[in-house]
């Protein structure tokens, strides 16, 4: 979990040399204020801490058209260190859009695509990519290269080029432990390609059988302090490759093409990692992080086309698995077993596109809430943890894609909406005045059920992931930053200095 608000937490501004509310690195757990890669995290967990209140009046903030269809999801975070959110997204000429968070007003946009190419498909990820302290927008294009592009102008940082497109959404993180940053995508090649954040420059490559959709889920999956990348392919596997060199650690066979991206998450409260991934052969699974064994899979009634969003939202102790079918219902399911929770009706394909589903606290009703939509239709849902309705927006025809980030520096979250040819932001009129995050103070516990004492045996992280103490709590001292410490029961805690 990441927080870094500064209206909330002033001395983080001085820790920070790349960006008002984002941080170098997209977190590995719990998504910031800002929303930086596809499903938020390096985890794609689908889950954001900054909290909203939508249980009074809602509005329409702002709303940008375009002449051409917007085909990637929204990442959000300050690309300028200018002390704004921006929202970034890729259309299906090939342009990327940087978009103003407080009115939707063009920054800047670049091609690096082409209709005829197929455009963008690729979500943008944002992130400081070569440690010098600016942010840097990396995004696919369907012409095959991927893109790294200055988030002051849009400019072109680097590019490499793949054997084919890159729908791929790409993520970050320091996978071989060396310091620095690596970027991780996949490409219709049906390679896997981890590239020097620096300059592009190839680090490894990995074949799989088929071309490359998913985006890459980076984390140590196994308990042995190294990081390990998971990937779907449409050759009906996952993959887990090691993060130095791109080695395979395990695959698992699905029964057909896995097109969406695996969470990676403890979902059973075992203390151990565990991949779930959704396939077109209706199915969701739960793997193990080791080894890749199943552990559970779901039959639902249609193609698992969306990721899995992964939290405790019912306030049991125990984590939730949420996506949605193409049979047009949300599902959730108990991690621990993946036996069924409830189902919730109204939402699936449309015309080839599935809607997301990501969680947050944005209603006063218990636990967490559900964001979703029709895929490609008008409607948008808040559903409560327990199944309920607890409002439907229209919106413009097209709905693509959402995230919940504070695009506009309130304190509080919004509705991102990408549509078939617009950006728009759902607002909430009793977000004034603040809502603050998951936790309170400086130091911000997420676990359910415990918290950390000065005496607890703890691993501290700081935000690139890398273990820089491990021992008494009350013994870590670190200079000005964020820091994240975790005990043997996987309770954590964010340190802010």
């Amino acid at each position: 979990m990441v927080i870094c608000f500064f209206a909330l937490y002033p001395k983080v501004s001085t820790a920070q040399s790349c960006g008002f509310q984002t941080t170098c690195v997209p977190p590995s757990d719990w998504a910031n204020a800002s929303w930086q890669m596809f499903y938020g995290t390096q985890k794609h967990t689908g889950r954001q801490a900054m909290r909203g209140n939508f249980s009074v009046g809602i509005y329409g903030k702002w709303g940008t058209g375009f002449p051409n269809y917007v085909t990637s999801q929204p990442a959000v975070g300050d690309i300028n260190n200018d002390g704004n959110i921006e929202v970034v997204v890729g259309d299906r000429t090939g342009k990327v859009y940087a978009l103003r968070g407080t009115n939707g007003a063009v920054l800047w946009s670049r091609s690096i695509g082409s209709l005829s190419s197929g455009g963008v498909s690729s979500s943008p990820l944002i992130a400081d990519i070569n440690g010098d302290g600016n942010i840097e927008v990396v995004i696919g294009s369907n012409n095959g290269r991927l893109y790294a592009l200055r988030g002051t102008n849009g400019s072109v940082l680097w590019f490499y080029s793949a054997g084919s497109a890159v729908a791929s959404s790409p993520a970050v993180g320091d996978i071989d432990l060396d310091g620095n940053v690596e970027v991780v995508v996949g490409s219709s090649d049906g390679n896997v390609y981890a590239l020097r954040g620096t300059d592009g420059s190839l680090i490894w490559s990995f074949t799989t059988g088929n071309g490359v959709y998913s985006s890459p889920a980076i984390g140590d999956i196994n308990s042995d302090g190294n990081i390990e990348i998971v990937i779907g392919s449409k050759d009906n596997n996952v993959y887990a490759l090691r993060g130095t060199n791109g080695t395979l650690i395990w695959s698992f066979t699905t029964g057909s093409d896995v097109d969406v991206s695996p969470t990676i998450e403890d979902i059973n409260n075992d203390g151990n990692v565990e991949v779930v991934i959704g396939s077109l052969d209706w199915r969701i699974y739960a793997l193990r992080g080791t080894d890749g064994s199943l552990i559970w899979s779901y039959m639902t009634g249609g193609d698992i086309g969306t990721s899995i969003a992964v939290a405790d939202i019912n306030s049991d102790g125990a984590k939730e698995i949420m996506t949605v079918s193409r049979d047009g219902y949300l599902y959730v399911l108990r991690g621990s077993d993946g036996s069924l929770v409830w189902r919730f009706s109204g939402v699936g394909y449309w015309y080839g596109n599935y809607p997301d589903v990501v969680t947050a606290e944005l209603h006063p009703s218990p636990g967490l809430e559900i964001v979703t939509h029709e895929g490609f239709g008008y409607d948008i849902y808040l559903i409560s943890s327990s199944g309920s309705r607890l409002w439907s927006g229209v919106s413009p025809r097209g709905v693509m894609g959402v995230n919940i980030s504070d695009v506009d520096g309130d304190g509080c979250a919004e509705i991102v909406l990408v549509g078939k040819s617009w950006v728009r932001v759902i607002d909430a009129t009793s977000n004034e005045g603040g809502c603050g995050v998951l936790g309170a103070d400086d130091e911000l516990s997420v676990g359910e059920n415990a918290e950390i004492t000065p005496k607890t045996e703890v691993k501290v992280y700081d935000v690139s992931g890398k273990v820089v103490y491990q021992g008494l709590f009350e013994e870590f001292e670190g200079e000005k930053g964020i820091y994240f410490a975790e005990s043997k029961g996987k309770v954590r805690k964010v340190i802010v200095r």
